[in-house]
């Protein structure tokens, strides 16, 4: 062996040993840095409780401080289960009311008070007696605001009543399982009505808070390696068609391409995927019918806002959603809001909208949405508002 060849051959021990310390004391890192801390305890009282008839609902008199990547914000439960001011069952002479439903949108549980559509409209209303009710739950869908009108909302005699729609709205309108796998009711058609299925019975502790097992919390790995699955994880949120073709190679976890059920109104495909819309769109139109009749039976007036998802409004978002789940699919970013129109057109609910204006944030700037959570921010509430604002304001004859 030449001298020549030894030095290469030393080189190249020597890189290879660089490089696989470097790698070593990079994984090491990642096992410290990206070890899921323990979870804080909430700060404050509770603010859900289980409900036997709407699976659960907000708790009266809790509050919490709420912190996320992206927000943090109080909570505070009023002493009727309503977010917000104290508001009677009973209005002040001369006052009227307007009653706000749907959501976490509803709720803005991501947002401080003044900042969420209930307190920007209640401030804007004031001067003509308007007391504007959050009547909006984290997590409910349109089954659980009819109910939860009829147990608790129509107690306020509310002049008008504004619900929020949200596209996943239309899988749990079919579902016996809520958000977070939280049991829920469900209305079924049975001779032409529907018929209310109550939650199975959930664990309760004493005072009925929801009972949740602790959960051991392991740092995700691929491998073996932290840093590896890091990498991966960042490359499926990037490029998740490029991360699928490396998982074909066992590079990188494999990815499935098949979307969340909540995704179908956008791409159903084959017999089954386009029969399980059709009755989502049937049981909301039959639950939608019933929900305007019982608020208007009551004297109210019944409008339907409709939240766009932030990949309905966002590019970018919407890319990724089409590189994500997009192979051998037709999708059609516009499907569920113009159905919901004509649906609504039908019925003679109006709709109130704001695609274009949170269209415009999300390519302009500011942003209407958390990046991580997929929530409004302030500028969400922001336009939702200046959207509904108008035609509340005429409802309520309240200026020009």
């Amino acid at each position: 062996m030449s001298r020549r060849d030894g030095e290469w051959r030393s080189r190249l021990l020597l890189a290879t040993f660089s490089t696989a310390l470097s790698l070593a004391f990079a994984e090491g890192a990642a096992r410290v840095i990206l070890r899921p801390g323990a979870a804080a305890p909430a700060e404050g009282t509770p603010i859900s409780e289980i409900s036997p008839t709407l699976g659960w609902r907000t708790r009266a008199n809790g509050s919490q401080r709420i912190r996320r990547e992206d927000f943090e914000v109080t909570i505070s439960i009023n002493s009727l289960g309503l977010r917000g001011p104290e508001i009677p069952y009973e209005a002040a002479p001369g006052a009227r009311r307007l009653a706000i439903m749907g959501d976490s949108f509803a709720h803005g549980y991501y947002a401080e008070e003044p900042q969420t559509l209930r307190g920007r409209l209640a401030a804007a209303l004031k001067s003509c007696q308007v007391d504007v009710l959050n009547a909006g739950g984290p997590g409910y869908s349109t089954d659980q605001e009819w109910i939860y009108f009829l147990e608790e909302i129509r107690k306020y005699h509310p002049s008008e009543v504004v619900v929020l729609f949200y596209y996943n709205d239309l899988q749990f309108n079919i579902d016996r399982m809520g958000t977070a796998n939280r049991g829920k009711p469900i209305f079924v058609e049975k001779d032409r009505t529907l018929q209310l299925v109550l939650p199975e019975a959930d664990r309760r502790r004493p005072g009925g808070r929801e009972e949740r097992s602790p959960e051991r919390r392991r740092t995700p790995s691929f491998h073996g390696s932290v840093l590896w699955q890091f990498a991966a994880a960042r490359l499926q949120r990037s490029r998740p068609d490029w991360s699928r073709s490396l998982a074909a190679y066992g590079l990188v976890p494999a990815l499935s391409g098949e979307p969340p059920t909540e995704y179908l109104p956008f791409a159903p495909q084959g017999d089954h995927e386009r029969s399980l819309v059709e009755e989502m769109w049937k049981r909301t139109e039959a639950i939608f019918r019933r929900f305007r009749d019982d608020v208007r039976s009551e004297g109210a007036g019944f409008t339907v806002f409709y939240v766009p998802a932030r990949f309905e409004v966002n590019d970018e978002a919407w890319t990724f959603v089409e590189r994500r789940y997009g192979p051998g699919r037709t999708w059609s970013r516009d499907a569920v809001r113009s159905r919901l129109q004509s649906l609504l057109t039908s019925l003679d609910i109006p709709m109130v909208e704001a695609g274009a204006a949170f269209q415009a944030a999300e390519k302009t700037g500011p942003s209407a949405y958390l990046r991580l959570d997929g929530h409004w921010n302030a500028r969400g509430n922001e336009i939702a508002f200046e959207a509904l604002f108008p035609p509340m304001r005429r409802a309520f004859s309240c200026g020009s």
